[in-house]
């Protein structure tokens, strides 16, 4: 007889819970948010058993941009002594996500602090800090977080690890500490040896005070980290060579680079170069064997043909 009627106290505490569910759910169909809150904290302290519910519930607020009702919500949570240490983790993991879409950034920056310590929790905080930081531009603090993801195994954060260190080399090249630039764009390259933008600046900085031979190094090795940045370097790369009187190395790299299919700017370099050291003839036999090897740059070879029989109109007129 007790049994029975424990059971049946039991059913009707869960069918008054339901009940009261209902009425939550009917309150936000109903567009009166505030109250939902109000009301689902309530059930809250009611019911043990929909913790989960209630970390749905604050997510979906923050998915509809409600997120001052999500924070009330995962606060609420975090504020109930009998929950467990996982259970506590997961509703600090949400309110800070709820702290970084409110631009509440320092807020979700100690949570997420806090969270690196939680093995379960770790990855997932260590993500967020690094987007905390490269949001704020606190490259360093970037830097060190990504570098604990590298050592997890995430070792693509080491190209985003090469990225912020250019950012610092650029923040000091621009206070003139051209040494310090240096070296933190050769940290770049470290972390990821394609890093086309520390390879670039490099090439840049050697080039301001006319170091044209460790420009050329830094320049011509685009080439092989990724050919559709050759476009980029060409006139620096051209201007370093003819201070050196080696344009038949220029002429050398360039063909390189047509083998490569590196692009129509390199085929018209290339002919501009032959055509005044080897003449305009030379120049035309060039851009037709680089027509029937590359086809599909048709247009491109068509129009340095056509730049060079102007040009050589023009010689002839002049003579």
């Amino acid at each position: 007889m007790g049994q029975r009627s424990a059971r049946q106290e039991s059913q009707r505490q869960s069918n008054q819970i339901s009940r009261q569910y209902v009425r939550g759910l009917n309150l936000l169909l109903s567009e009166q948010s505030d109250k939902a809150v109000d009301h689902f904290i309530e059930l809250l302290q009611i019911d043990d058993e929909t913790i989960d519910t209630h970390l749905a519930l604050g997510n979906l607020f923050r998915s509809r941009g409600e997120v001052d009702r999500a924070i009330r919500i995962h606060q609420s949570l975090i504020a109930r002594t009998e929950l467990t240490i996982d259970q506590k983790n997961i509703a600090l993991q949400q309110l800070a996500r709820d702290y970084m879409v409110s631009g509440f950034l320092d807020r979700a920056e100690k949570i997420f602090e806090q969270l690196v310590e939680e093995p379960d929790h770790k990855e997932h905080a260590l993500y967020q800090l690094v987007a905390i930081y490269q949001q704020t531009k606190e490259w360093s603090k970037a830097i060190h977080y990504a570098t604990m993801l590298v050592k997890m195994g995430k070792r693509r954060m080491r190209t985003s690890i090469a990225h912020y260190y250019c950012e610092l080399a650029l923040h000091e090249k621009a206070f003139g500490k051209r040494s310090k630039a240096i070296t933190l764009y050769k940290k770049a390259l470290s972390e990821d040896p394609k890093c086309v933008r520390a390879t670039i600046a490099l090439g840049r900085i050697y080039l301001e005070t006319e170091e044209y031979s460790k420009t050329i190094k830094y320049l011509e090795s685009v080439l092989e980290q990724d050919s559709d940045f050759i476009s980029e370097i060409l006139p620096n790369l051209a201007d370093c060579y003819h201070h050196l009187g080696q344009e038949d190395q220029l002429i050398e790299f360039l063909r390189r680079c047509t083998e490569k299919k590196a692009g129509v700017s390199v085929d018209l370099m290339l002919a501009q170069v032959v055509a005044q050291h080897e003449g305009i003839e030379a120049a035309q036999g060039l851009l037709t064997r680089q027509l029937v090897k590359n086809p599909t740059m048709k247009a491109s070879i068509v129009l340095s043909i056509i730049i060079l029989l102007r040009r050589k109109r023009a010689v002839r007129k002049i003579a």
